[in-house]
């Protein structure tokens, strides 16, 4: 019997991982590319379709509806345009099972599963079992989620079992500091546990570990509605990191969409920015979305990523000092990508691709590494 365990390490950039005893057994481990923006909501719907998001619809943790002309959290499964590896395997007549540490992944991801769940709002059979989950805003939560992950391959033994932390540890703490450690640990024994668990059933379990986006240090906060308001432009930016979970970043990352109040300005507004402090990348729209591989009915008028030390966000000036760890730029683009039980011809560019490999595992097919999109269509 085949199973896939598929675990998606909220902002877990490469250097996380060192001396990971997941690592020592997989088959397969090389570093890969998030989608970019690399905020989470993007690159886990990814990581669970295989598609881009020009193709799956989400486009960031926020959205600007400008025909209703109010902000809305990308966390209703409705966005999504396409199947999800849950829905292909329960189509399939296999039993698949969404655990989420944030509540918002298990309402954005877990449509068509057998079983979903968060630690944010558990079961009460497991609350039962394991005491009450520790708050979202811990190191202990994502230990209490493997040990959940383990329960539930014991008293359900899906098919297909996708499991997502949360950053806040990354966004607390550098790869090197003694709690980063303590985090992966956690993470660490949880996946060694499963593995163990179908191995010794006489099963053959693929385990696919990857990160939706790593986490950087940031220096410095510019705000941009304010800089262009000073330059004479009108208009609305979305700093695509926002989320209910503000206590990770504050709101503030490394990447946004601009809607202007006037866009016969769109040029003036670029020009503005792609000579403001901090600004790496400016581009329209349409540049965006075929660079990127973005909606371009959802991402406004202009696309702003920030550079290695910056971040955007509502600061009051135009820079500001801050001290903050967050992500949504190309410098946390790099995720690892670790896979134990297959054999492929290449290593995945991307962590969308593990979907495609996940599939191909619970069909009985050799997953043949072959360049190009997958699709679960």
């Amino acid at each position: 019997m085949r199973r896939v365990v598929l675990a998606c390490i909220d902002g877990c950039s490469p250097e996380y991982l060192r001396g990971a005893r997941f690592l020592k057994r997989a088959d397969l481990y090389c570093e890969g590319w998030s989608m970019i923006p690399s905020v989470t909501n993007v690159n886990t719907v990814s990581i669970l379709t295989g598609e881009y998001p020009c193709v799956h619809g989400v486009t960031g943790n926020y959205y600007y509806d400008r025909l209703k002309d109010r902000w809305v959290y990308m966390e209703s499964p409705d966005f999504i345009r396409v199947e999800t590896l849950v829905e292909r395997a329960v189509k399939l007549g296999l039993k698949a099972a969404v655990l989420t540490s944030k509540d918002k992944l298990r309402i954005l991801l877990g449509r068509g599963a057998s079983l979903a769940l968060s630690a944010e709002k558990p079961p009460r059979w497991l609350v039962e079992e394991l005491g009450e989950p520790p708050h979202v805003y811990s190191i202990e939560v994502d230990g209490w989620l493997m040990q959940a992950a383990v329960k539930v391959a014991r008293r359900l033994c899906p098919d297909l079992m996708c499991i997502i932390t949360t950053d806040y540890a990354m966004h607390k703490y550098p790869p090197s500091h003694p709690e980063s450690r303590r985090h992966i640990e956690s993470v660490d024994a949880g996946l060694e546990e499963l593995v163990e668990f179908y191995e010794g059933r006489g099963e053959e379990p693929l385990l696919c570990v990857t990160a939706d986006h790593g986490v950087e240090e940031k220096r410095w906060a510019v705000d941009l509605e304010l800089a262009l308001r000073e330059r004479e432009v009108g208009a609305r930016v979305n700093v695509l990191i926002a989320d209910r979970y503000v206590a990770h970043h504050g709101n503030m990352g490394g990447a946004a969409y601009v809607y202007l109040e006037e866009t016969e300005l769109i040029y003036r507004a670029l020009e503005a920015l792609q000579d403001l402090e901090g600004v790496e990348v400016a581009l329209t729209s349409r540049q965006a979305a075929r660079l990127f591989h973005l909606d371009e009915s959802r991402i406004g008028d202009l696309v702003v990523l920030a550079a290695k030390d910056y971040v955007f966000g509502s600061v009051g000036e135009e820079k500001a000092r801050v001290m903050v760890r967050s992500h949504g730029s190309l410098h946390e683009g790099r995720v690892p990508i670790a896979l134990h039980g297959v054999d492929l011809e290449r290593c995945p560019r991307e962590n969308r691709e593990v979907a495609r490999i996940a599939l191909s595992w619970l069909q009985g097919v050799r997953a043949s590494g072959e360049v190009g999109p997958p699709s679960l269509r």
